[in-house]
């Protein structure tokens, strides 16, 4: 190598120094610490992100204790391992297994319920503050690029997750016994590409429940749902646009919710009710309006039906072959006969939880704040990676992690089963507290680790499936304003001149003062509306 040339590798190495050690910052490395928000509803990124958190630990705990148990409630009986003179059936006393303590290891089915709360909210907070005030002049282009964008939005990042768990099968690191692992990868490929083209048919919308399943990541059953409820709210928020009164709009908004409950259609009436729930919001100014002038009777009213959808965010599952349910089979009396096939009428009270507890929270100042805490935000951010990849990480990391937590410890296969204990499945006393202290190292290593990873694949993942859909419908759209803008003069829709999309204030330089409302908001993925600011800036 010539002086030359070294002087010009010097150079350039100088040159990229400062550039590689600004990427290698803790904050470009693992997304900590969120940037600060200054809108209203930035405590919804908060809760949408802890209950994707309630979610990955849900499913930790299924792998971590006896999953057969796991969601038995306090008092129940193990009926599988339990009987015999050796093994005298006793109670489940571990402390969690309690009413609103279970929420943190058994409340997924509410949490779900929550997200589609959520989506159905965010997805029509901006249209209906639009209409309340009077600038419903664009919605019809607004609502036809949202619609446009949807699919790509949800299923891109689907069918990448999906992808990376074929390829982990035919490498063996990890098993399906639904799978057939084929003799050639392009016949994997090609059998991956068959069920990826049934879980995403956007022509599918009312499905079997076979149909919501992704063959190879069952982790992904809501997205359907999400999907399907995400076209109801823009039908429904086109439909209602026309209508200048309130209460008018708020009836309709409350008939379909009614009739959607009635039908048993509870994706779809968690969506309903979202948009009923924003329209409510909308009329009373913003959150910022809710719970601050309220007497301490009304607060204590709120802080009530919280505790109520926490309660009912417990409820556990049916497993009469696994444990019995003393306390709860009397809700079962109370449900509708229409809702006995969703999880023998189980899946009626998750919703309600999922209800009451978003309304109750939106009213009590403390707890906005509480989901406006840094961590709450940041999971918020990175919520849409962390649902589709906590399972991988659990995958490629909870074999051997486990293997390894439980040997020192005398535990067998899982953390809650061992012979080290009185002789009884559960043991005594001290035998579960070092179970407990054990879970713990397990979720302070796992936990920090999948945020890890769900972090890179909202870098890497969620963020460009966010620009590919804003450029495709670009691309699509380009050209076509003016007839678009024709269309819309007709007498479908009031004439006013404002985008909802886009904020009438100047933009100012800091980009957390410049973000908008939600517009196209998925399951659990944030992604901001502004035509100039949409896409995310990872610094």
């Amino acid at each position: 190598m010539t002086v030359t040339n070294r002087k010009s590798l010097g150079s350039l190495l100088r040159a990229l120094l400062p550039t590689i050690w600004h990427a290698l910052t803790f904050r470009n490395l693992t997304g900590w610490p969120p940037e600060k928000s200054t809108r209203d509803t930035a405590w919804l990124d908060g809760l949408r992100g802890v209950s994707a958190f309630l979610v990955m630990i849900g499913h930790f705990g299924l792998t971590f204790w006896r999953a057969w148990t796991y969601d038995a409630p306090f008092g129940a009986n193990d009926v599988r391992t339990q009987d015999g003179p050796d093994n005298p059936r006793e109670p489940l006393y571990d402390i969690w297994r309690l009413p609103i303590l279970r929420v943190w290891f058994s409340s997924g089915h509410a949490q779900v319920a929550i997200f589609f709360l959520l989506s159905g909210f965010v997805l029509s907070w901006s249209p209906l503050r639009g209409m309340r005030q009077g600038q419903t002049s664009a919605l019809g282009s607004s609502l036809g690029s949202s619609v446009f964008r949807r699919w790509i939005r949800l299923y891109l990042p689907c069918f990448a997750v999906a992808f990376w768990q074929m390829l982990e099968l035919r490498v063996g690191l990890r098993s399906n016994i639904t799978i057939t692992i084929e003799k050639y990868l392009y016949m994997q490929v090609w059998d991956f590409i068959k069920y990826s083209a049934i879980f995403a048919n956007p022509f599918t919308i009312n499905r079997d429940d076979s149909q919501y399943i992704h063959k190879y990541d069952w982790t992904m059953w809501t997205i359907p749902h999400e999907y399907a409820g995400s076209l109801l709210v823009y039908l429904t928020v086109l439909g209602v646009s026309r209508c200048n009164s309130m209460r008018k709009r708020t009836a309709v908004l409350l008939l379909l919710a009614v009739s959607a409950h009635i039908a048993a259609q509870w994706d779809f009436w968690l969506f309903a009710t979202g948009i009923l729930f924003a329209n409510y919001v909308v009329a009373q100014g913003g959150f910022a309006q809710l719970g601050y002038d309220s007497s301490l009777l009304v607060r204590a009213v709120w802080v009530l039906v919280l505790i109520v959808g926490l309660l009912m965010a417990g409820i556990p599952p049916k497993a009469r072959e696994y444990y019995d349910r003393h306390g709860y089979d009397w809700l079962d009396r109370l449900v509708p006969k229409a809702w006995e096939e969703h999880e023998g009428g189980l899946r009626l009270w998750w919703c309600w939880a999922g209800i009451l507890c978003v309304t109750s929270c939106a009213h009590l100042p403390l707890a906005r704040k509480f989901f406006e805490l840094p961590l709450m935000r940041y999971m918020g951010r990175i919520s849409y990676m962390l649902y589709l990849l906590h399972r991988v990480v659990l995958n490629l990391v909870g074999a051997p992690l486990t293997a390894a937590v439980y040997k020192p410890f005398g535990r067998t296969g899982y953390i809650d089963f061992s012979t080290a204990g009185d002789g009884k499945v559960g043991g005594n006393f001290g035998f579960r507290c070092i179970t407990f202290l054990i879970y713990i190292i397990l979720l302070m290593i796992m936990v920090p680790l999948t945020f890890l990873v769900s972090h890179w694949g909202e870098v890497l993942i969620d963020a460009p499936s966010t620009r590919l859909a804003r450029s495709v419908d670009n691309w699509f759209a380009k050209g076509g304003e003016e007839k678009v803008e024709e269309t819309v003069k007709l007498d479908t829709l009031p004439s006013h001149a404002v985008h909802l999309s886009e904020s009438p204030a100047p933009r100012s330089g800091s980009r957390a003062a410049d973000e908008a409302e939600y517009e196209d908001e998925p399951l659990l993925a944030s992604e901001e509306p502004h035509r100039e600011a949409s896409e995310r800036q990872h610094v």
